[in-house]
């Protein structure tokens, strides 16, 4: 019955992609783009900044860890040990942390740069970026779905939060895998993998520029640091900069390879993450955003985690889902 269920949702995704990416690709080969112009904002900091943002990231996680640890009666000491609900409340207590710490790191460059270029322009609608990313989700899942599928046999999936659902669903445990996978992993790996890394590795490219409309990949125009708009002969130095590094993908290939790497360990998984992670960093270059982002990566780990709960309170259902 739920595989069924499951193949019956998965197809009927699936069949929206469909008409979703027929309705793109007539718009691409009249002449239109993917996504609109947009301001981009890139991230202010340089390699000295990234290495610190990420050393202050796991500072600030430290404290609020350990504390709500000791209010939820966890002994620190015992994490490598802990079972059933008290590994799920060391979860509560790591998603706690994370955000603690990505927010300390973040309010200290905020500080100090006055803006950290997260969000894209100011001026544009969050909404629209929510929207994009259900889009993004409805095209994509459906293929990174099968992909894991195609993998699985060659190298079973496996995670962590999904083994600790599996060995013990208790309420606890079903609130920190959800906790842990819909809300805490989406945020945090955008933030650290397109946010700030992804953010960085554009900034490289796009030397002393700050401020980038982009429509499609070749129009622009743009302000220095310093909010000072381009003279004529500034702006044609650019172009030719900003259509040799708009048409270079390294910085989306180097931030998706890391991103899968940083999933060793759960299968053949980081295999189908690399690709997932160029999905995610096409959005952020075309946004500047990591709203979309975001939500499509809740999308993929809400789906997986929805079946996959089935599955452990009411019987057998699919595990071709992966967790990201």
């Amino acid at each position: 019955m739920l595989e069924t269920g499951f193949t019956i949702t998965t197809n009927a995704i699936g069949l929206v992609g469909i008409v979703l990416w027929v309705l793109n690709l007539r718009r691409v080969a009249a002449g239109g783009d993917l996504i609109g112009p947009r301001i981009q904002r890139g991230i202010p900091f340089g390699f000295l900044d990234l290495i610190l943002l990420y050393f202050f990231m796991a500072a600030g996680n430290l404290v609020p860890t350990w504390l709500v640890c000791q209010s939820l009666g966890i002994e620190v000491s015992e994490i490598g040990n802990l079972q059933g609900d008290d590994q799920a409340k060391f979860s509560i207590a790591n998603a706690v942390g994370f955000f603690t710490g990505i927010a300390f790191a973040l309010g200290i460059y905020r500080l100090r740069y006055g803006r950290i270029g997260l969000l894209g322009d100011i001026h544009q609608r969050i909404s629209r970026d929510i929207v994009l990313g259900l889009a993004a989700g409805v095209m994509v899942i459906p293929f990174i779905l099968l992909f894991q599928s195609i993998v699985n046999r060659f190298s079973p999936y496996k995670h962590d939060t999904l083994e600790m659902l599996a060995d013990k669903p208790t309420i606890w445990v079903i609130a920190a895998s959800w906790l842990s996978a819909v809300i805490v992993a989406p945020i945090c790996e955008e933030i650290i993998f397109r946010g700030v890394l992804l953010g960085w590795l554009q900034r490289i490219g796009r030397g002393v520029y700050d401020c980038v409309l982009v429509g499609g990949w070749d129009s622009v125009f743009l302000k220095k640091n310093g909010g000072t708009l381009l003279d004529g002969e500034e702006q044609e130095s650019f172009d030719g900069l900003w259509s040799r590094q708009s048409n270079s993908a390294w910085p989306m290939v180097i931030s998706s390879v890391l991103f899968g790497l940083a999933h060793y360990g759960q299968g053949a998984a980081p295999i189908t993450l690399f690709y997932f992670g160029m999905v995610l960093a096409f959005l952020y270059r075309k946004t500047g955003s990591i709203i979309a982002c975001i939500v499509l990566h809740m999308m993929l780990n809400g789906f997986t985690m929805f079946w996959f709960t089935l599955q452990i309170l009411f019987g057998d259902a699919p595990t071709a889902g992966t967790l990201e």
